[in-house]
């Protein structure tokens, strides 16, 4: 028997708790491809209602991880199926097995999105935007003097989300979650955080900043793509150059 509490889970609330606790199970392969999942024992196992249980399957029906079929039951899909670019699959993934495989394609969708993003910003950007983006990038840096991982990252992640809002662009600002998501991927537990390019990344954000405030969109995308491609070595070791 497995009480929520203990499960560590994200979210607040019984549904929300029990789709964390099983999203994350079938991220991680303890629940495998084609398990059918009985309710009556999920929510044994739990100890919630079979509401609970029903709107947590159906939530993870929503996002591809589980099919209901009449007389097979709830079988667990592969993950060709699953809403990979939803923020919360994501996170599941973030820990499981295959981090690394989803860390390296999400970071060949920020290479495509973000200089793009930078380059709109650019022609429009404005003094508030780039303001904002100053803002945070004087959070990243005072949280990296004081090594202080929680301030880093939410600084990062309002930098980007800013810069990407920036673009004013419907379709990029429905990635904006997505691409969030990605870096907290990148910024997971199992990685370190601080190293020794840190300070030049730093440097190459503020590039981007003073691109945007010049009203420069070829600099700007420049600057965009080669923090992601910093980035890309740092964390994976591999250079996108060697791919072209």
């Amino acid at each position: 028997m497995t009480s929520l509490g203990s499960t560590g889970a994200r979210p607040n609330g019984l549904h929300a708790q029990l789709v964390d606790a099983l999203g994350t199970r079938i991220a991680h392969g303890d629940l495998p491809v084609g398990e059918v999942i009985s309710p009556e024992q999920i929510g044994a196992e739990y100890e919630v209602s079979r509401p609970v249980v029903r709107e947590a399957l159906r939530t993870l029906e929503v996002l591809g991880m589980v099919r209901a079929r009449h007389k097979v039951g709830t079988t667990v899909q592969p993950q060709a199926r699953w809403a990979l670019l939803n923020p919360q699959v994501i996170a599941w993934r973030a820990d499981g097995p295959d981090a690394d495989v989803q860390l390296k394609e999400l970071m060949a969708l920020r290479e495509a999105v973000e200089p793009a993003a930078a380059k709109i910003a650019a022609r429009h950007g404005g003094a508030d935007l780039t303001g904002d983006l100053h803002e945070h990038l004087a959070g990243m840096r005072d949280a990296y003097e004081q090594r202080n991982r929680v301030a880093f990252v939410a600084a990062d992640t309002r930098f980007h989300h800013t810069m990407l809002e920036g673009a004013a662009n419907a379709v990029f600002s429905q990635l904006v979650q997505t691409l969030i998501a990605t870096l907290h991927a990148r910024y997971s537990d199992r990685r370190q955080l601080f190293t020794s390019d840190t300070a030049a990344s730093l440097d190459r954000h503020e590039s981007v900043i003073q691109a945007i405030a010049a009203t420069d969109p070829e600099a700007a995308e420049a600057a965009a793509l080669s923090l992601v491609r910093a980035t890309r070595v740092e964390v994976l070791d591999e250079d996108p150059a060697l791919e072209r």
